[in-house]
């Protein structure tokens, strides 16, 4: 008779084959990769329910894996082993709260292990996840360059409209970046670490995605010169630039897409494009206007008579069925003024990733923020990458994908993501009331459980952007919303995206409503309390290391709060945050004999068990 394996049923019986959510994918670093130690680290996401969990390896070795996640309906289970054997075969062995084996193998639940049921990797293949390290827990401002601040308020900006008007989408405001090197003080006393500019590259438009020139900066923004003495401010203060742009399109002027318009089908530069029919140009059918979402035909008419004569690209009126506007050549979400480059055709992605070295090469810029990431070919952003840290190592390159974004965070192309479901969660819990503390808890273990730590600890944790309505906004003007979301996004992992004017209350709509000119010239409107807090807390997660870099762990949720502890060597910070009206007292399994409060308006007392009297709408920060 054949004997069995050590590890076939590794608590000694068969197990049960209820269909368990049991969650391990070797192919990505949020379950499996090597820690900056040289550790292999591994990870399981599982259903509620679970008392314990092991790796097992083929030699019957049981490692244990520690719950590193506890959020009601989801449990994280992570543990390290060494890396000094070249191959891993092992499979894992949970038991239930009530005793019953669960068997995990490739196949998915089991009731034992067969012979090729292991998983298999080579450790020196396993990825390590490396973003720079400045970036793990950094305050980064976000900036709209038009509408931040001018440089010399006194004077006009040629074309602009007054400072403070009502945001719009054609107006500019005047906006420039010799305000924001201006600036430098007051973003160095937010705690800011980094600003994220929106685009600043020359173009006809507010936003600024759709470049014209990608080597020369707006002269409305103050041109090249202005961002190199940028840069230096802020420099001098401590604080890094991260640079906005779309590779994915461009200006019908930018230099290629015009040369086609002159040329035809025998530009050199036809292929970076897709042209579905020649010449390129935009159809416009009016009688389909009517229920096509295009809103008044007559001011859209006049747009596109405008852009035809701004970029070049014939528009023709044509009877017959199809969209009201229809480019004959591919563009973003067929917007006419956004033809989309292919970065698969070899010129045109050689182009772009000297364009990606060119600026922090010769700027010092400190890294890129890349629109529209999920729309171009996966296959460029490894290349962007290498380009990108071949001239500057400690780049951080951040992605716009909204919605999981795990593909584009597995060591080879992104070091992180504007974490837009951060935004969702806190939306949930603190805008709408959709959620209370407890499923807000589960959806930040599911959140985190997705990502590597080194991952999480730098992605761009926002609760609103130049994209989307203002968190004030979504919150009905509740202040005391914003400010318990405020206190999340600095206390939570996560590098904290602090959108320009939250700090001082501002408010807004969907855009353009958001992009609204920050109230330098009203400073009577200006929540002081709100900035306040943001200044406060960004001088708390400079004295609390592990409010920046440490571990992460739910102790506590109810109808209205939630509670979690940030660990790193030597501190234990806890963090409360309640929406209740009422003044709610929060007893906190967390062992405390020494308590202290450093922010937050409550009285605390420690104990085999650390008790929290909030004020109403309350928080607390209290170092162990």
């Amino acid at each position: 008779m054949t004997p069995y394996f050590p590890d076939q049923m590794a608590h000694g019986r068969q197990g049960s084959l209820w269909p368990w959510e049991v969650r391990f994918d070797p192919d990505d670093p949020a379950h499996l990769s090597l820690t900056a130690a040289g550790e292999v680290r591994v990870r399981l996401v599982t259903e509620a329910g679970f008392a314990a969990a092991h790796l097992v390896t083929e030699a019957g070795e049981m490692h244990p894996l520690t719950r590193a996640g506890d959020g009601g309906a989801v449990q994280v289970w992570e543990g390290c082993l060494p890396s000094t054997a070249p191959i891993l075969r092992f499979t894992f062995a949970l038991l239930t709260d009530d005793g019953r084996p669960v068997y995990r193998v490739p196949a998915g639940i089991a009731n034992a292990v067969e012979r090729l049921d292991r998983w298999e990797v080579e450790t020196a293949t396993l990825p390590r996840v490396e973003p720079p390290a400045w970036a793990a827990g950094a305050v980064i401002y976000q900036i709209f360059p038009d509408r931040f601040r001018r440089g010399d308020p006194a004077a006009p900006a040629e074309g602009a409209v007054p400072w403070g008007t009502d945001p719009a989408w054609l107006d500019f405001q005047g906006g420039d970046l010799v305000g924001i090197a201006g600036s430098a003080t007051y973003l160095a006393g937010l705690g800011v670490d980094a600003v994220y500019l929106n685009p600043v590259f020359l173009s006809p438009s507010t936003h600024r995605y759709d470049a014209i020139d990608y080597y020369r900066v707006d002269p409305r923004l103050g041109g090249n010169r202005a961002l190199e003495e940028m840069v230096e401010a802020l420099d001098g203060v401590g604080i890094r630039v991260v640079l906005d742009a779309s590779f994915n399109h461009c200006h019908p002027r930018f230099f290629a897409f015009a040369d086609l318009l002159e040329k035809g089908s025998r530009s050199e530069y036809a292929d970076w494009f897709a042209i579905r029919d020649w010449p390129p140009r935009v159809l416009v059918r009016p009688d389909a206007f009517a229920g096509g979402g295009i809103g008044d035909p007559g001011t859209y008419l006049e747009y596109l008579r405008r852009f035809q004569a701004e970029s070049g690209v014939e528009v023709v009126e044509v009877p017959g069925e199809g969209p009201p506007v229809e480019p004959t050549y591919e563009a973003w979400y067929g917007v006419p003024s956004l033809p989309r480059v292919d970065l698969t055709h070899p010129p045109a992605r050689r182009y772009f990733l000297e364009v990606a070295r060119y600026w922090p090469a010769e700027y010092g810029v400190a890294g890129w923020r890349m629109d529209v990431a999920r729309y171009v070919d996966y296959g460029f952003w490894p290349d962007f990458r290498t380009a990108v840290k071949s001239v500057r190592p400690d780049a951080y390159l951040l992605a716009e994908v909204m919605g999981d974004a795990r593909r584009w965070l597995r060591g080879d192309a992104f070091d992180a993501t504007m974490n837009y479901t951060f935004r969702q969660l806190c939306l949930d819990f603190l805008a709408t009331d959709r959620v209370d503390g407890r499923r807000f808890a589960e959806g930040l273990v599911r959140l985190y459980g997705g990502l590597a730590p080194e991952t999480a600890a730098v992605c761009h944790n926002l609760i609103g952007s130049h994209d989307t309505p203002r968190f004030l906004h979504e919150a009905g003007g509740r202040r005391h919303r914003l400010f318990l979301a405020t206190v999340l996004q600095m206390t939570l992992p996560g590098a904290p995206g602090l959108y320009y004017g939250d700090e001082v209350g501002m408010t807004g709509g969907e855009e353009p409503g958001s992009r609204g000119a920050f109230p330098w010239h009203d400073e009577a409107a200006w929540d002081r309390h709100q900035l306040e807090t943001v200044r406060a807390l960004g001088s708390l997660r400079r004295l609390h290391p592990a409010l920046r870099q440490g571990s992460f762990r739910i102790v506590f949720a109810d109808d209205d709060g939630v509670a979690f502890t940030r660990d790193s060597p030597g501190e234990r910070v806890v963090v409360a945050v309640s929406r209740a009206e009422t003044a709610p007292t929060l007893v906190i399994p967390v062992a405390a004999g020494e308590p202290r409060l450093v922010f937050g308006g409550s009285r605390v007392t420690g104990g085999e068990s650390m008790t929290l009297h909030l004020d109403r709408r309350g928080v607390a920060i209290v170092s162990l």
